[in-house]
């Protein structure tokens, strides 16, 4: 097993000042230099800080203290962030994790691992109140992008920071561009693509266009204080019109230091502060296939598919006490990325379930679910390499969401 290096807290002021020079929240600028999420290791002698993201199960081990953490993002279920921990040391290891954004705290206790015997978990769906605006269920996948500013003033810096794209539910169009803390409502659909801030005292509008290369989309971004905007039923008007060839002109003179004057004029901008060139860079498995989807990049010659998923190797069923079952389907990763074959997740509004390969580690599968139940019921999984099933009781009526999450019931290693 490859466990994580520790990352240590990294000054932000410099990225702070570079970019409140581009009109962006210094918020927004800590953000993007250090992880939002800290879990804090407290020893005897002093803390050791990790950085995190939510997503991917996190391997640490500094000072011989061996841990594993994973921050689920499960807002869609109950508008928190769920937390599941292993100690894989000797002894308990007390830990804090902190949400920087919010100032809010899980402190879970992980028990010590004993040989020969299973790896106690901790999973508490219920750790991090921290959910905010760019919750999505279902329609396209969220997509995130690396962003660079090129300015179109010789007084103000370039920079280079992450946007996201969120369909908020649609099958064939992103509806929401999330930079930080900001939020954007994408106006236009297919290329050019528009986007407008929802910001009480500034106004911004990104107006994108397919980039040549695939998973590359470059545009010009006009920033100003509130009223630079025409009202939206004339700025839509007058983008309904608008070519890909004056969006690309503009793009390309904001990026040689010019000001594309004809464009602002045309929009009806007013008391435009700022003017820069940007492109996005999507490193995310498959971007290209949902741009084109999304109609932000032509498909070429050939119809873009969205990468296969690996195939499903368990299933999950529900039991109820009148022995109906209810499948929750597990899907994983893209064939090709670096957690193919390793992780398998269902996850809707009501329910989320996780199976991981940790054979390598404690010879057996992890699991951990949580869901909606009014009674108890069992959680069945079954291996569709070798036939056996395993259950457990998903029940509580202590919270919310009854759980349950294990590191020795599913046996199912070479």
């Amino acid at each position: 097993m490859t466990f994580g290096t520790v990352t240590r807290r990294t000054p932000v002021m410099a990225m702070v000042a570079a970019l409140a020079l581009v009109g962006l929240s210094a918020d927004m600028a800590a953000a993007q230099t250090d992880p939002d999420l800290v879990v804090t290791l407290e020893l005897p002698d002093g803390y050791i800080d990790y950085e995190v993201q939510p997503g991917p199960l996190n391997f640490f081990d500094e000072e011989n203290q061996p841990l594993a953490v994973q921050v689920i993002d499960g807002c869609a279920v109950n508008d928190h962030y769920w937390l599941f921990g292993a100690g894989l040391s000797g002894v308990s290891l007390q830990l804090n994790v902190l949400d920087r954004n919010t100032g809010k705290t899980a402190r879970p206790l992980l028990p010590p691992f004993e040989p020969g015997k299973p790896i106690g978990t901790v999973f508490d769906p219920e750790a991090l109140p921290i959910c905010g605006a760019d919750v999505q269920v279902g329609g396209l996948p969220q997509l995130d992008a690396q962003v660079t500013y090129t300015s179109a003033d010789e007084d103000t810096p370039d920079i280079s920071t992450s946007l996201r794209l969120l369909s908020d539910g649609a099958d064939r169009t992103y509806r929401r561009l999330q930079q930080g803390g900001d939020s954007y409502t994408i106006l236009t659909r297919g290329s050019p693509v528009a986007a407008v801030d929802e910001q009480a005292d500034l106004d911004r509008i990104f107006l994108f266009v397919e980039g040549r290369v695939p998973r590359s989309v470059q545009g010009v971004v006009f920033s100003g204080p509130e009223g630079m905007l025409p009202v939206r039923a004339d700025l839509a008007k007058a983008l309904t019109s608008l070519p890909k060839a004056r969006v690309r002109r503009a793009a390309e003179l904001a990026q040689n230091g010019r000001r594309p004057n004809a464009l602002i004029d045309s929009l009806g901008l007013r008391k435009v502060e700022r003017v820069h060139n940007v492109d996005l860079d999507f490193e995310t498995l498959g971007a290209d296939a949902y741009l084109a989807i999304a109609g932000w990049i032509r498909e070429g010659r050939k119809p873009i598919e969205p990468p296969a998923l690996v195939d499903q190797r368990f299933i999950v069923e529900l039991v109820h006490v009148d022995g109906t079952r209810e499948e929750l389907p597990l899907t994983g990763p893209f064939v090709g990325s670096p957690e193919a074959g390793s992780s398998w997740e269902y996850g809707t509004t009501d329910a989320r379930v996780q199976v991981r390969d940790e054979c390598r580690l404690s010879g057996t599968f992890w699991d951990w679910a949580a869901a909606r139940v009014t009674e108890p019921v069992e959680l069945a999984i079954t291996d569709t390499q070798t036939g056996t099933t395993t259950s457990q009781l998903l029940w509580t009526d202590l919270h919310d969401l009854s759980r349950v999450s294990s590191s020795s019931t599913i046996d199912s290693c070479p």
